[in-house]
């Protein structure tokens, strides 16, 4: 993805459904092209976008605007930060700081695509409600234990649309040297934006410690909004 990173941590709420059941050939192609819409929405290569993300963490509310028409080290701007609009100061050390992103991305970031979350060989059906079909799966994030993971998604039953991606441990995880993580909780929801699936939200949690004393407890949630496409899209 060029303009979204998959943040992982989140909340998370199974819905009980019916007995599991083996995927069926038509559920499987439904669940793929869900995620090769969603990913094709996103690449930045087809689509240009324009959006407002507010990021909420325990001491701090940051708004940002992201522009996918501008050089890429300038596609994200501060909007504010705790209410406030930033000074001059703080708009070149933002601006600096989204320029060592840059230039470290290659080293230091994790990009995925929504569908390199799951192992979509693993799918299972669960159930139906009134509006989704729910599956579970096994997760696929190289950095944790995925055997002490565990997820589920809903797939809007009318559209075929992806509405929701739930991912939690099951099991503590040690994902570095000294590092415990006795809860790790990612969802990702989803919504219609200018007639594409986009996302809408992501909440993340984390609960453990670093060195026994630190504690590494952390919960974020970002919200996006204000969709617009920029360009003319080719189908």
């Amino acid at each position: 993805m060029k303009g979204f990173k998959v943040a992982l941590l989140v909340g998370f709420s199974f819905v009980c459904y019916n007995a599991n059941a083996v995927v069926s050939e038509e559920q499987q192609q439904w669940v793929e092209q869900a995620f090769s819409d969603l990913n094709s929405n996103n690449d930045g290569t087809k689509v240009l976008w324009q959006y407002s993300q507010q990021t909420v963490m325990p001491d701090m509310t940051r708004i940002e605007q992201f522009n996918a028409s501008l050089p890429e080290t300038e596609r994200w701007s501060l909007v504010s930060e705790n209410g406030d609009t930033p000074g001059k100061k703080r708009l070149t050390e933002y601006r600096e700081r989204q320029q060592d992103l840059h230039e470290d991305k290659d080293e230091t970031s994790y990009e995925l695509a929504f569908s390199d979350l799951i192992d979509l060989s693993t799918l299972v059906f669960v159930g139906e409600d009134d509006n989704n079909m729910s599956f579970t799966f096994t997760p696929n994030i190289d950095e944790l234990d995925n055997n002490a993971l565990a997820g589920v998604l809903y797939l809007d039953k009318t559209s075929k649309h992806l509405r929701k991606i739930l991912i939690r441990n099951t099991d503590e995880i040690n994902p570095a040297f000294s590092v415990t993580l006795t809860k790790f909780e990612l969802e990702l929801s989803f919504d219609v934006f200018e007639g594409l699936v986009m996302p809408a939200h992501t909440s993340t949690t984390i609960m453990g410690t670093a060195a026994i004393f630190k504690s590494l407890d952390s919960v974020q949630t970002v919200t996006y909004s204000d969709y617009k496409i920029l360009n003319n899209p080719q189908t």
